[in-house]
């Protein structure tokens, strides 16, 4: 089902970091790792290329120039943002991201293997996806928790979260964090039906269940 959810700039993208042997370190991960190869579900522009390892940045200049000339880009603009490479590819009116980052929080669970490439496990995506709900404001972090909950409990993906960062998640905290669905005001472009008066009515409930631990 992925070839609904990625464009074929995106699985171009995919197919040469999969048949290069220096970026095999490197594993899918993100909004697009989880609608294209899981959930299916939105979608969602970005690739995002993590590893455990410091990448070789000269490397990774050198191939994202390659695929600049074979992707007939008009041209790439870089981006450091703190320890992250971002690439951005322009072509024509469109842009896509690139991102090559050591994230140094080891994974639950193995990557699994599609398409000769590296795809980071749900548990993972999971765990990911609530920390950066925690972190910032940004509406497809909502929509991806939604659907991830769909197969599991908010329970669950909070202690994978708390092993994974090496942090403890407080009820009151997570509450409060959680209620930022509120200020959603659009969602971003759906494969499947939802509103957003449904996903804050589901977030409702969920902070509802946290009520024993904020009220202790």
């Amino acid at each position: 089902m992925e070839q609904k959810t990625l464009t074929p700039l995106q699985k171009t993208v995919i197919q040469k970091v999969a048949e290069e042997p220096k970026l095999a370190d490197f594993y899918l991960t993100g909004g697009t790792a989880l609608a294209a190869y899981y959930l299916h579900h939105r979608i969602s522009d970005d690739l995002d290329f993590f590893s455990f390892n410091e990448p070789d940045t000269f490397f990774i200049h050198e191939f994202i120039n390659k695929l600049r000339i074979e992707l007939a880009a008009k041209t790439v603009r870089f981006e450091k943002l703190h320890d992250r490479n971002q690439f951005f590819f322009v072509l024509g009116e469109n842009e896509l991201k690139v991102e090559f980052t050591k994230y140094p929080f080891k994974q639950l669970e193995s990557p699994k293997i599609m398409e000769q490439l590296k795809i980071d496990s749900l548990r993972d995506i999971g765990a990911n996806k609530l920390m950066a709900a925690l972190e910032r404001f940004d509406p497809k972090d909502f929509v991806d928790l939604y659907y991830l909950l769909e197969s599991t409990e908010l329970e669950n993906i909070r202690k994978d979260t708390e092993i994974k960062f090496g942090l403890k998640i407080g009820g009151i905290f997570l509450g409060g964090e959680l209620a930022k669905v509120r200020r959603i005001e659009a969602l971003p472009k759906m494969l499947k039906p939802l509103t957003i008066e449904e996903l804050k009515e589901f977030f409702s409930q969920e902070i509802k269940k946290l009520s024993p631990e904020i009220l202790k």
